[in-house]
């Protein structure tokens, strides 16, 4: 990188001027605030160092330029309204200009064919004016009007000047962009580039392509002006300000070939790597924010670097199955990263798997869902650490570092069965005052279920069960699980389960500690889940059926696949415990509540249920003979109907909401088989 060095003043011609730039910088200049402060820009990355706080001058700079033929920056001063001159000393100088109205300009720029300075106001009486600047000049400083405000009555609030014609271009507050040409002062609109704002600094570099910076956010934005429809592609974060003015060297490279203070992506060219395909790209600090142990910089024709350690692929990446990384950040950060499953050779935005992750300091596990459509083969996985949340696959940042990995993507061959379908539910509904005669209205707890089980050459590998939790009718406190009969917690990968609650993903295992067998907490408390609502209970009475259900999602890999033959298959064993600590009527002791369980007719409790129970109230459990979970007429405690189901009302008895349900139950099954299809509707709520 050409650095710019402060010099000292040297006497010319009587009068005291400082040197000039030893160079054509590549940096851009950009001066803010309404006292006047320059910072350097390295417009690749946005990042901006500060040149100089005090430029000689109370008040604002604006209508920056910088002139390729004596390397001076130039612009106007609000203090004593007159053009100024600034060398490599970074002082403001008064210039004595005629010609030029008793007003402010805040858009000027300086012409690479011709050694003059543009100013220009909107409006009548003002105008585009041009000041030749060579001293050698008969008409030094003397200032010439092109064209009136009124002809060129244009909304910019910067211009700046091609470096190989003598056009000056410019976008206005709508997005329109404007070339202008400066002999004439005629304006020709090249059409919409798609962003608005105040665009107060504005560059070319020697390639022609012309940047804007927007005042509000800093945003940085790449055209292409000679294009038949110009759009403004974003290209770097910037530092923003109300007050902004921007200048640089036109014929000057955005960066040095031999800078290495920026680091770039190492994928193939078509992921977008190098600085002409606006690729990835983050300004370097070694003490800073990066990934892994180090971060090293690249010249900008280098797109290789193979120092990349930050990100650990712990699990293989297999189609329809979580993978495990491990993430080590050097500070606090957010990370991005995109994943290329169809092999396209592009990071597509629907293929960014990982959205504004918070990072703390040090090594960070990350669970990631491989798409069930990923096709076996190589790949590319792009990753991102920044301070800002808010990052694109492509673009520049003045923090942090990209990070390219080849992935090896697998074809898991795995074959998927549904209960009861894939696009279909069960509906479990509970009555908790077990085992106590109740109201027997089944709306203590209701739940849309769904099972997947997903094996591998006829041996399960996982378990998915999703639902919704659709009705609260209970006073007591209610947790919801399932039990994976036959499955041992260590037969469970438990560092991959994805639980989700929910738009919320829970950190926390819901494999129950302490297990022979696997159990898997969907809801410790389903109250904690219900959404906020008027009602007194969840949508269990008359005008609160439309409260939203809440959705749910576990997914349980296993360490290694296991015979179908000790894999629990169906339903599954989903039940409902009591909250540890609340209270949940007289046969529960509050502080072992957890002992306390119902399970759907004639399955057994688990390991954790207090046996003592049996029998007790309207319970008519045998375990000896296989029955659980009935009264003393043989009706159940839980219920699994084969559909979404309409649950009754607070209050109403199931007999009331279906009276076709005794005779079945009776019959053992034998009558009125399709009870649950026929409801006195005005006794129902709508399961929707």
């Amino acid at each position: 990188m050409k650095r710019i060095l402060t010099g000292a003043f040297v006497i010319f011609s009587g009068w005291v001027c400082a040197v000039p730039f030893d160079s054509c910088p590549s940096k851009a200049f950009l001066v803010q605030q309404n006292v006047a402060v320059l910072y350097g820009v390295n417009l690749a990355s946005g990042s901006a160092n500060i040149l100089a706080s005090n430029m000689g001058t109370n008040n604002k700079i604006n209508g920056f330029g910088f002139s390729v033929h004596d390397r001076y920056l130039y612009g106007w001063g609000y203090e004593n309204r007159s053009l100024i001159r600034i060398g490599k000393d970074f002082q403001m100088q008064n210039l004595a200009t005629v010609g030029l109205p008793d007003t402010d300009f805040f858009v000027g720029d300086v012409s690479v064919l011709t050694n003059d300075y543009y100013a220009y106001r909107k409006g009548n009486g003002y105008g585009l004016y041009r000041v030749p600047l060579d001293a050698n000049q008969s008409d030094y400083l003397q200032a010439t009007k092109v064209i009136d405000g009124g002809l060129l009555n244009l909304n910019i609030f910067d211009l700046a000047f091609h470096p190989t014609t003598d056009a000056a271009y410019s976008v206005d507050s709508n997005g329109n962009l404007y070339q202008i040409n400066a002999s004439t002062g005629q304006a020709s609109s090249l059409g919409n580039v798609g962003e608005r704002g105040t665009f107060g600094a504005v560059y070319f570099d020697v390639n022609g392509n012309f940047y804007i910076s927007r005042n509000t956010d800093g945003y940085i934005f790449r055209i292409n002006v000679m294009a038949a429809e110009p759009v403004a592609e974003f290209f770097a974060f910037g530092p923003s300000s109300n007050n902004n003015d921007g200048a640089r060297c036109a014929t000057a490279p955005i960066i040095d070939e031999d800078d290495t203070s920026l680091d770039f992506g190492d994928a193939p060219a078509s992921y977008r790597t190098s600085l002409a395909d606006n690729g990835a790209r983050h300004q370097i600090n070694p003490q800073g924010l990066f990934l892994g142990a180090s971060v090293n910089g690249e010249a900008v024709e280098k797109v290789t670097d193979d120092s990349d350690d930050g990100v650990q692929f712990v699990t293989a990446l297999e189609s329809g199955f979580d993978a495990l990384l491990i993430i080590t950040a050097s500070q606090a950060g957010y990370l991005n990263a995109w994943f290329d499953w169809d092999q396209n050779g592009v990071f597509d935005n629907n293929e960014q798997l990982i959205t504004s992750q918070a990072l703390q300091a040090g090594a960070n596990a990350i669970k990631i869902s491989v798409p069930d459509t990923v096709v076996e083969g190589q790949s590319w996985a792009r990753f991102r650490i920044t301070r800002g949340a808010v990052i694109s696959a492509w673009g520049g940042v003045s923090d942090g570092e990209v990070e390219d990995y080849p992935i090896n993507l697998i074809d898991s061959g795995i074959t998927r069965s549904y209960y009861p379908s894939a696009n279909s539910w069960v509906s479990l509904a509970y009555e908790d005052l077990w085992p106590e005669k109740g109201d027997y209205d089944f709306n203590d707890v209701v739940v849309n279920y769904r099972t997947i089980i997903d094996r591998r050459a006829g041996q399960v590998v996982r378990y998915v069960i999703e639902g919704q939790l659709v009705a609260l009718g209970a006073s007591y406190h209610n947790g919801f699980a399932v039990r994976l009969k036959g499955v041992a917690p260590s037969d469970i990968n438990e560092a991959l389960i994805h639980h989700q609650i929910g738009s919320k993903v829970l950190a926390k295992s819901p494999l129950e500690a302490n297990r022979s067998e696997a159990i898997i907490q969907i809801m410790a408390d389903t109250k904690n889940w219900v959404p906020s609502n008027s009602c007194r209970f969840y949508r269990t009475e008359s005008g609160c059926g439309s409260v939203p259900v809440v959705n749910f999602q576990v997914k349980i890999p296993l360490n290694a696949p296991i015979d179908s033959t000790r894999a629990p298959t169906g339903v599954l064993d989903p039940f409902i415990f009591a909250v540890n600590g609340q209270n949940h009527g007289p046969f529960v002791n509050a502080n072992n509540a957890r002992s306390w369980e119902v399970h759907l007719k004639n399955q057994a409790p688990t390991e954790a249920f207090d046996t003592s129970l049996f029998g007790q109230g309207d319970d008519n459990s045998l375990p000896s003979s296989g029955y659980f979970y009935q009264t003393t007429s043989g009706l159940p405690w839980a219920l699994e109907l084969g559909q979404r189901w309409d649950h009754p009302k607070e209050y109403v008895d199931l007999l009331q909401a279906y009276p076709g349900f005794e005779a079945y139950t009776l019959s053992n099954g034998i009558d009125q088989p399709m009870w649950f299809m026929t409801a006195n509707a005005s006794n129902t709520i709508t399961n929707q």
